[in-house]
């Protein structure tokens, strides 16, 4: 059992539901690509990065948040794993989406008004998921790399989950504690020893 950590506990987490949420934008958004493609060129369609990318970041995600609150050793090493899948289809989604956008030029002799406006839509859209596959393959590196830290202890070797922050709740006020009294405030007696 992994019982340790170098990044504050509830971390991964978070970065395991972004990456949940940019699996599922990733799946819808490639659902409406897929219908502008008959004006708009997108290898990214093509090659089914939206669909097996946005299952990839989904289930790493979930392998994340698992992982975090079960520290197995199947499930660190699961999660790092399918982080590390995450990391080459958001590689992948970036060179496609970096070629969809030099494909599809602001300006084509020959469109009418409705396929000029497809065309701006489908940029649109490429120019945001290109946004959130850059952010999916930083989340996905540094969760990789923090269980490959996690994977590297010796097995006598503990890591330690540190909460990042101390909840109060608000609506209890807080008691008053007697402050203990000030150096000045202390008498010495000489007669008094403790024994």
């Amino acid at each position: 059992m992994y019982t340790a950590e170098t990044l504050p506990k509830g971390k991964n987490r978070v970065m395991g539901t972004i990456q949940i949420m940019t699996g599922f934008m990733h799946i819808g958004f490639g659902i409406v690509l897929t219908t502008l493609t008959n004006v708009y060129t997108s290898v990214f369609i093509i090659g089914e990065i939206p669909f097996l990318g946005g299952v990839s970041f989904i289930i790493s995600g979930c392998l994340s948040i698992g992982a975090e609150k079960s520290p197995t050793e199947c499930a660190v090493k699961g999660s790092q794993t399918m982080n590390i899948i995450s990391a080459i289809f958001a590689l992948l989604g970036i060179v496609a989406f970096i070629v969809d956008l030099n494909l599809n030029g602001l300006y084509r002799s020959g469109f009418d008004y409705y396929s000029y406006l497809v065309l701006l839509a489908g940029n649109g859209i490429s120019i945001v998921l290109l946004i959130f596959t850059i952010l999916e393959f930083c989340i996905a590196v540094a969760t990789a790399s923090f269980w490959c830290r996690a994977t590297r202890l010796s097995p006598n070797e503990a890591m330690l989950i540190v909460p990042s922050t101390t909840q109060a709740d608000l609506a209890v006020p807080l008691a008053d504690l007697p402050q203990p009294p000030s150096y000045t405030e202390v008498i010495y007696d000489p007669k008094e020893q403790p024994s």
